[in-house]
């Protein structure tokens, strides 16, 4: 799939988060902002992420390698006091569906570092009180930056 194909995707996801109580789930998009319980749960954190180790560069891997992959995130979250809630990224209408975490309580750096590890090409990126934007990891995506899409470039 080439990089404009991708970046397309990327903002088309619905990036749904398990609520703590009652099962029921809320969805960030590129572009709006946080769900008022995603918002509540974030608290005084500055800023939260949409975050996987699945499936690294967007390229399929075998079920058991995305699994050992985040729970090798689980665990550097855990190492650095992050929180976390369980959630999953999808497209309406296709059957791709990629479990993810949102994640707070941890500054930009350290997100990213995590997103290069696990040779992510992108995560979903939130300030409080400001509207979700997509972060493309690599000079290679600069073309797409915009006022929802930013670039980090090593």
């Amino acid at each position: 799939m080439d990089r404009a194909t991708l970046v397309q995707a990327y903002r088309d996801c619905h990036f749904e988060v398990r609520r703590l109580q009652g099962g029921a789930r809320d969805t960030l998009r590129i572009g709006e902002p946080l769900p008022a319980a995603v918002a509540a749960w974030l608290a005084d954190a500055p800023l939260c992420a949409f975050i996987t180790a699945y499936n690294p560069r967007s390229m399929p891997q075998p079920a058991q390698y995305n699994r050992r992959a985040q729970c090798e995130l689980l665990r550097q979250l855990q190492r650095h006091g992050a929180r976390w809630r369980p959630g999953v990224g999808r497209i309406p209408g296709q059957p791709w569906r990629e479990p993810s975490l949102l994640i707070a309580g941890l500054k930009l750096d350290a997100i990213d570092a995590m997103a290069w590890r696990h040779s992510q090409n992108a995560i979903v990126l939130v300030h409080r009180n400001a509207t979700a934007q997509l972060r493309l990891y690599g000079a290679e995506w600069a073309a797409f930056a915009d006022a929802t899409t930013l670039v980090a470039a090593r």
